[in-house]
């Protein structure tokens, strides 16, 4: 063995030089991402990457002097709020995301009006938080700009909760560098999932304060994250709760005192979330229980929109072998103890390959996880050799930058400014219904319908929001082969119109304005 390691070392800086000039090359796109088997060659340069770790297993130097270490943080900032602020440079002036529509409503009216699919799908927190900032804060800034701000404040939280449970600072800085620069994470932004940043950062403090064994700042942070984001209490509560059933063996000796105290502040995380849910917003737990159980039973069935697990590995070329190679330390680490990051990363690898519940959406919060142990892979890295392996470390985080540069300039709205004016200057009769033509427009109809006239309009969605009565895709199909809204007009025995960005020709609909048409026969 002694003979083969130093072989297998240099053949793992041999084969990851190889790979970081290929991953450069796709920066630049001389050639395709998807040309070769990238994600397979990653995983064979971890594998050779694992004679690092039994060579160095200490993690207590630091290389980065304290004036690099702020001018990186601050870089890593600045990246951060360039990357995104960039397509709203490019004359966009409508929030980014499919999802805008619906958290400009919840925002502006959903505490108002409590519609059922705001307190079957909105958590109580998110919405009380979100209508105390906008006593003072605007709608439109606050899905833009304030945004931003809590993509950076997951940012510091990740820098926070790594330097924590690494006992290293140049580990924490990696971890923000590579998140600065990450392309799913950009795309997380690009998609407006408010609610899923919000609670990644309360998830990450709330492990800190674990660490730090301050279980009552743990408990309140456990029960924000609750009232927030539902799957990210999820996956929090199964970490949680697999932590606390092992760590009373962790000291060797069984300890009841151990396990007794983590029963204690657990209990009081799921209490104190579940008092926020009594009355209104029951709903919001009883129509998760179905989708989750579901899921166990027929995978695949419940998961969530964002993109692909394949789609995800070549998102994240240049990271994952670092990330793999951060896999295997971490491995290594819990032979003796078992703790609340590794449950958190283990389950899920299982959710999203397995295709558990929210799988999809679960590929955001697995991000973070590889996110931190790429800053893990990279410090081992950087540790066997100090200049080279930085060189190496840079060049990955350069194309990194240069794909997401790449993504952010192409960036742009679902819809076009003309179609959101025509939705915003909508003016008919508050009691009519407005058909939404299409899945694309109805959030925006919903948030923006009569926005300029401070009028909230009642959607027709089908399968989306509190209005769809007809009920069956088979009658909505029916309806979308000639438009014949007669049996709409019984249904709903009020004025109806429909949002169409096309020209229609049918002599039961006159035009009220600009893709807006009323059902006359």
């Amino acid at each position: 063995m002694e003979i083969k390691l130093p072989f297998i070392r240099d053949s793992f800086w041999q084969l990851l030089t190889v790979y970081v000039l290929l991953i450069l090359a796709i920066a630049f796109s001389y050639i395709s991402k998807f040309s070769y088997y990238f994600n397979a060659f990653a995983l064979i340069i971890a594998i050779f990457g694992i004679s690092l770790l039994t060579k160095n297993k200490n993690i207590n130097s630091e290389f980065f002097n304290e004036k690099i270490h702020i001018a990186l943080f601050i870089l890593a900032i600045i990246l951060i709020i360039f990357l995104r602020v960039i397509p709203y440079q490019n004359g966009i002036s409508i929030p980014l995301g499919y999802d805008a529509g619906l958290y400009n409503y919840i925002i502006e009216h959903g505490l108002e009006n409590m519609d059922y699919w705001v307190r079957a799908g909105v958590e109580p927190g998110f919405l009380y938080f979100m209508t105390f900032l906008n006593s003072f804060i605007s709608s439109n800034y606050l899905l833009t700009y304030v945004f931003i701000g809590f993509i950076v404040l997951l940012g510091i939280s990740i820098y926070i909760f790594t330097k924590e449970y690494f006992q290293n600072k140049d580990i924490a800085l990696l971890a923000i560098l590579f998140y600065s620069v990450s392309l799913v994470q950009f795309k997380v932004f690009t998609f407006l999932y408010y609610k899923n940043i919000i609670a990644l950062s309360l998830l990450l403090l709330a492990f800190t304060f674990l660490n730090q064994k301050k279980y009552w700042l743990f408990t309140i942070f456990g029960i924000l994250i609750g009232i927030i984001h539902r799957p990210t209490f999820y996956i929090f509560g199964l970490s949680y709760l697999a932590f606390a059933l092992t760590s009373p063996y962790s000291n060797k000796k069984y300890s009841t005192k151990i396990l007794f105290k983590h029963i204690l502040h657990g209990s009081l995380i799921l209490l104190g979330t579940l008092v926020f849910y009594i009355g209104k917003f029951k709903p919001s737990i009883i129509n998760l229980i179905s989708p989750v159980v579901s899921s166990f039973i027929e995978t695949g069935t419940a998961p969530g929109t964002f993109i692909t697990f394949l789609d995800y590995q070549f998102s994240i070329l240049f990271y994952l072998p670092l990330a793999i190679l951060g896999l295997f330390a971490l491995i290594q680490s819990q032979k003796e103890k078992l703790d609340y990051f590794f449950f958190y990363t283990i389950f899920l690898l299982a959710i999203v390959y397995f295709q558990f519940f929210f799988f999809n959406r679960y590929i955001i919060f697995l991000d973070i996880a590889l996110i931190i142990l790429s800053a893990l892979g990279s410090y081992k890295i950087i540790q066997e050799k100090n200049l080279y392996g930085v060189i190496l470390v840079a060049i990955l985080l350069v194309s990194g930058l240069i794909l997401a540069f790449n993504v952010s300039l192409n960036t742009k709205s679902l819809i076009s400014q003309g179609v959101f004016d025509s939705i915003s200057k909508i003016n008919v009769d508050e009691n009519a219904y407005i058909i939404s033509i299409s899945s694309k427009y109805s959030p925006y109809l919903q948030g923006y319908a009569g926005e300029n006239l401070n009028k909230n309009y009642r959607i027709i969605a089908p399968g989306l929001l509190d209005y769809d009565l007809f009920a069956t895709r088979e009658r909505w199909n029916v309806f979308w082969q000639d438009l014949d809204a007669s049996e709409l007009k019984s249904y709903y025995n009020e004025e109806i119109y429909l949002f169409t960005p096309n020209q229609i020709d049918n002599p039961c609909y006159t035009s009220q304005s600009l893709n807006l048409y009323k059902w006359i026969c």
